[in-house]
């Protein structure tokens, strides 16, 4: 890729990943130490799974977020009329000797 930054690339990826296997331990690590002990409300983990799931969907941002380009803001396009409509027609055009057959194109 011409104009990235290597170093920087490399950075970007090697937090992405960690960030990835903290939300990983995290979320296992509580959730299956209530499941073994049967858990609230009969063994579902309660704030152990919300934990997990949570912390799921925040690593989920954080690497979508970092995966993203920048943003160019521009002006908006603008969107016209089509311009005129043309085709061939055959006419009598004016060669300076006479008058002879050519296909012509005409607009409207």
């Amino acid at each position: 890729m011409a104009g990235v930054n290597g170093t920087r690339l490399f950075a970007r990826g090697a937090v992405i990943a960690a960030l990835a296997a903290g939300s990983l331990v995290v979320a296992s690590g509580d959730a299956s130490a209530q499941w073994r002990r049967g858990g609230w409300g009969g063994g579902w983990g309660g704030p152990g799974i919300a934990a997990g799931v949570l912390g799921g969907v925040a690593a989920g941002a954080i690497i979508a977020g970092a995966n993203q380009g920048p943003y160019y803001g521009g002006p908006a396009p603008v969107y016209d009329s089509p311009g005129p409509r043309c085709w061939l027609e055959r006419r009598n055009v004016w060669d300076g000797y006479g008058y002879v057959r050519r296909r012509v194109r005409v607009c409207q």
